[in-house]
């Protein structure tokens, strides 16, 4: 609407004397000064109706799980109910293009994730958004760091020794991956990309049958997150080699990283955020990401991420954006190597 009313006053505009000019352009300052106003106090009120925020994966998975327990905590800091939709399908991609195409109104937030914001545009031809142009991020929200685990006949007791025993016997060993495309199945071939070694990735159709296959012997070996693996860890039927993350996990305390063990790149996670539809308006996603920030630093929003062995992910708008430009070309790069390409 603005942008109309502009290009129509310049037309007119190029056929006015000077003090004609001047009275038009305060008559189309006045006009800009109103609509800023408008937005502003749009949003003093805001919000003032429950919010929706998509979630582009079924209920019940870890997702849905994280995004309900963020969509708690942002309720109650801005006093309205927000409603979780799920919209799943074709790894996330439906949902999140559906979100693309709300209005921009701070009524419509989207719950992203590694596959949503950065990998499904590196390994698929058709994707119906581009994030980068397509939303505002308000910021990333909780990190579940990847582990190599092997089942427990496996005689490798380190990754070190893994990785020796797999390039001894090129094509021998397992890895597997939660489907086609997805972050476990990256993972997997990240490990595969940086140490060089030459396994089958197997894909499943999820998380859970994929740790079925590896806990009944079928498969060798698995590069998932915490949540998933961790009771298998405890009961022994599953052993854990390496830490594809910065540093060591609080609840793994005595499982090295792999840069520690000379691999330094095979860094991989399952993370999540939100984002907004590109054109929200600056003080809607100014609330937005205020609320982000205190919810980051709940005690009772940490405490309940720590119990699934995820980690709130505390970063500022700059360091979000790098780490996802950072993930973006990671990804290109495995998926090339790899020759990962979705229809």
């Amino acid at each position: 609407m603005i942008a109309i009313f502009l290009q129509c006053a310049l037309c007119g505009l190029r056929r006015l004397p000077v003090s004609r000019l001047l009275v038009a352009g305060l008559f189309g300052l006045t006009v800009l000064t109103a609509l800023t106003a408008q937005a502003v106090l749009a949003a003093d009120d805001y919000p003032s109706k429950p919010i929706q925020m998509i979630v582009p994966f079924p209920s019940g998975g870890p997702a849905d799980i994280v995004g309900r327990l963020y969509a708690q905590h942002l309720s109650l800091i801005l006093g309205q109910p927000v409603v979780t939709l799920n919209r799943d399908g074709a790894s996330g991609t439906i949902g999140t293009g559906v979100a693309a195409r709300a209005a921009p109104d701070g009524y419509t937030i989207v719950f992203g994730t590694t596959s949503t914001m950065a990998v499904n545009q590196v390994i698929m031809k058709q994707v119906p958004y581009d994030f980068a142009r397509d939303f505002s991020l308000i910021g990333l929200i909780a990190n579940a760091p990847h582990i190599l685990a092997v089942r427990d006949g496996l005689p490798a007791r380190t990754a070190t020794e893994l990785v020796a025993m797999a390039k001894r016997a090129p094509g021998k060993y397992t890895i597997a991956s939660s489907g086609t495309g997805t972050i476990v199945q990256m993972a997997a071939e990240l490990f595969k990309v940086e140490t060089g070694v030459d396994m089958l990735v197997v894909p499943f159709k999820g998380g859970g049958p994929a740790t079925l296959a590896l806990l009944s012997g079928d498969v060798d070996m698995i590069v998932n997150d915490l949540t998933t693996l961790k009771s298998n860890f405890a009961s022994g039927k599953l052993r854990p080699l390496a830490v594809a993350n910065g540093s060591r996990l609080k609840l793994l305390p005595e499982v090295p990283t792999f840069a520690e063990l000379g691999m330094p790149r095979v860094l991989s996670s399952t993370w999540w955020g939100i984002a907004t539809p590109v054109r929200t308006p600056d003080a809607v996603q100014a609330k937005l990401r205020a609320a982000n920030a205190r919810i980051l630093v709940d005690p009772d929003y940490v405490a309940r991420l720590a119990s699934m062995a995820i980690e709130p992910l505390v970063l500022s708008p700059a360091e979000s954006n790098a780490f996802i430009s950072n993930e973006v070309a990671k990804w290109k790069k495995v998926a090339a190597v790899a020759n990962i390409q979705l229809d």
